[in-house]
């Protein structure tokens, strides 16, 4: 088996994500489909290995900056969630992320700080991940 380096999530809220579903059912759903997700290969096959089969590090950095639109030549992050009620939710979804996966093996920095992340790109994927819509059951959100 390669090597495989650990997963990078950035991740952010956009104002729509408290009004499309439950704050709490939110993260036990992004939870659930970021160590499920088959992002990695086995004996040159794509897609057959998840985090949780590799014992992989997770980096999760926030960056509201993912939800902006170009207003002419400006960015306008207006739909964004603000900060404060973006770090609640961000810290639910850490707390949801230690309770279900090896909590040494999870990374992150200080939300809403400057910082400098070194990340490696290994690839041409990415994946965006959205929150279910409220009509979607829990059953939509592993498949």
């Amino acid at each position: 088996m390669s090597w495989c380096p650990p997963l990078d999530l950035v991740y952010a809220f956009w104002w729509g994500s408290r009004r499309a579903t439950r704050p709490k059912t939110l993260s036990i759903c992004r939870v659930r489909k970021i160590l499920a997700l088959r992002l990695f290969e086995e004996e040159g096959k794509r897609w057959q290995k998840c985090v949780k089969d590799l014992n992989l590090e997770l980096l999760c950095v926030s960056q509201f900056t993912l939800y902006h639109r170009l207003k002419g030549n400006k960015p306008d992050f207006s739909a964004a969630m603000k900060g404060e009620e973006a770090q609640q939710l961000y810290n639910h979804f850490l707390e949801r992320l230690n309770e279900s996966y090896d909590s040494s093996k999870i990374k992150d920095g200080k939300f809403g700080a400057y910082m400098q992340v070194h990340i490696e790109n290994d690839g041409p994927v990415t994946i965006n991940l959205e929150s279910p819509d409220q009509k979607q059951g829990n059953e939509e959100v592993d498949k």
